[in-house]
């Protein structure tokens, strides 16, 4: 519903916190804010990387 209403920052914090049961919709918010490393690393990893990229885009691995 936050994403729906134009507020995907918020649902991605609130997603974050219940990790990893919604490990799909997460990445897919991710890369609607342009994170795809973070997407992509949140997807191939068992665990969530010690920290988020505020970064929309970066060359280097966000693990």
């Amino acid at each position: 519903m936050l994403h729906d209403a134009g507020r995907t920052e918020e649902a991605v914090a609130l997603l974050d916190r219940h990790l990893p049961a919604n490990r799909s919709d997460l990445a897919g918010y991710l890369v609607d804010l342009g994170r795809i490393h973070d997407a992509v690393a949140l997807l191939q990893h068992d665990h969530r990387p010690s920290a988020w990229s505020s970064a929309p885009w970066s060359s280097e691995p966000q693990f």
